[in-house]
């Protein structure tokens, strides 16, 4: 296999993994592997790339859904290319089937009867350049969840190859899509890594057994409900300092020249601090910042000084200006909706030589907002905890995706 193609393809497998890592995310409680054989293994979140063997490998897998092909590939596929057997009489039913076999899983289909072994030995030269051979060696899906008989042939191949073998228990993926299921449960699933063993020629039948005892220990062990990479990061940053710091310091610099909303960070955070009194803290903090970021403001140009105010326009300040002088106490409700920056209501505040008992008392819109959003995402975030625990870092990276977007929208409207 030539490096221009198995860079194509490890390039196509670490797409996949993004893809099945989202849709995994979004309907299920998450993803989780554990590298080791005991209670204490290691647990490697979805988001993250799990540690592999070297060289020539094969993975056999206990099968009993449609999803475990899309787990080990959102797994496998952040580390290595990955190719799942396929059952050909299955997969390649048609057009269709054949399209998304092959592109959004990646498979490579075999006969399930004649020649499949022949067929399989047509995946030696990938497996020799580096490609993880995924195999589901009891050859179709288990109707009870029990790990059945294994057929032979990822053995076979890999005692001819001199590849290892790596056993990886799949759990939770019958409880929330067994076979007949067309939508999947809100359930957890782990991936129990195993021991990889080479396979000698002479010992085929012993490896199979040794396989499936150890997959078969794998699989009794409990389903632990981990929350995703992104919750865990953003959780032990709101009962940090980081946290306090990054809201009050965000809500200020918005006040004063920061293009993006205080209540973005706050938001992200205070949805995963459940019942506890930090989320009351963490919305202090940013009301906190907010006010004294347009008080600098008013302040600076108060005095003579020019704060930068990027991503604004000379129509934003006139309409702040307008409202200000119209309604003072009205102005900074009226920037709840409108998409003019606090900044620039704060820059006019200065400009028109407003007295601070005058800012303060427009400043209670400006502070009623970020504890009404911050109160709205705390209760929020308790009622959608289950389905935010998995998928947090993939709302974060979506939000930061389209906020451009807005951003452009309120500029452009206000141009």
């Amino acid at each position: 296999m030539n490096q221009r193609a198995m860079r194509a393809l490890t390039r196509a497998s670490k797409l996949r993994a993004h893809f099945w890592a989202s849709i995994i995310a979004i309907f299920s409680r998450g993803l989780t592997s554990f590298t080791g054989t005991d209670a204490y293994a290691t647990p490697t979140p979805l988001a993250r790339p799990v540690p592999l063997p070297d060289g020539p490998l094969i993975v056999v897998a206990n099968h009993s859904s449609h999803a475990d092909s899309v787990a080990l590939l959102a797994t496998l596929g952040r580390t290595r290319p990955v190719l799942v057997v396929s059952a050909s009489d299955y997969w390649e039913q048609d057009s269709t089937a054949d399209w998304l076999s092959r592109g959004l899983v990646g498979t490579f289909a075999i006969s399930r009867s004649g020649d499949g072994m022949e067929q399989l030995r047509g995946a030696a030269d990938l497996v020799r350049a580096g490609v993880v051979l995924v195999i589901f060696a009891e050859g179709t899906r288990s109707t009870t969840g029990e790990i059945g008989d294994f057929h032979t042939g990822a053995f076979r191949l890999a005692a001819e190859l001199g590849a290892r073998v790596l056993p990886i228990a799949i759990n939770g993926t019958f409880e929330s899509l067994p076979k007949g299921s067309t939508f999947p449960k809100h359930r957890a699933t782990n991936l129990r890594h195993g021991t990889a063993i080479a396979v000698h020629p002479d010992s085929i039948d012993e490896a199979v057994a040794t396989v499936r005892n150890e997959l078969i220990e794998l699989h009794k062990m409990p389903i632990e409900d981990l929350a995703g990479f992104g919750w865990q990061r953003v959780r032990k940053a709101a009962f940090g300092w980081a946290g306090l710091l990054v809201v009050f310091l965000w809500a200020m610099g918005e006040g004063i020249f920061w293009p993006l909303i205080a209540e973005m960070p706050l938001l992200l955070l205070v949805v995963t601090v459940g019942w506890r009194w930090r989320g009351a803290a963490l919305i202090a903090a940013s009301a906190a910042g907010a006010a004294l970021g347009v008080l600098a403001t008013w302040w600076m140009v108060k005095s003579g000084f020019e704060p930068p105010s990027p991503l604004t326009t000379p129509r934003m300040f006139e309409v702040a200006a307008e409202q200000l002088d119209a309604n003072l106490g009205g102005a900074f409700w009226q920037q709840m909706f409108n998409g003019i920056p606090v900044k620039v209501y704060a820059h006019e505040a200065g400009a028109m030589g407003l007295s601070l008992a005058e800012l303060g008392t427009a400043l209670i819109a400006r502070i009623t907002r970020i504890v009404l959003v911050g109160a709205g995402g705390w209760l929020l975030g308790n009622f959608l905890a289950r389905w935010l625990r998995p998928s947090l870092g993939l709302v974060q990276s979506v939000t930061l995706a389209l906020f451009p977007i807005g951003l452009w929208l309120t500029i452009a409207y206000w141009s």
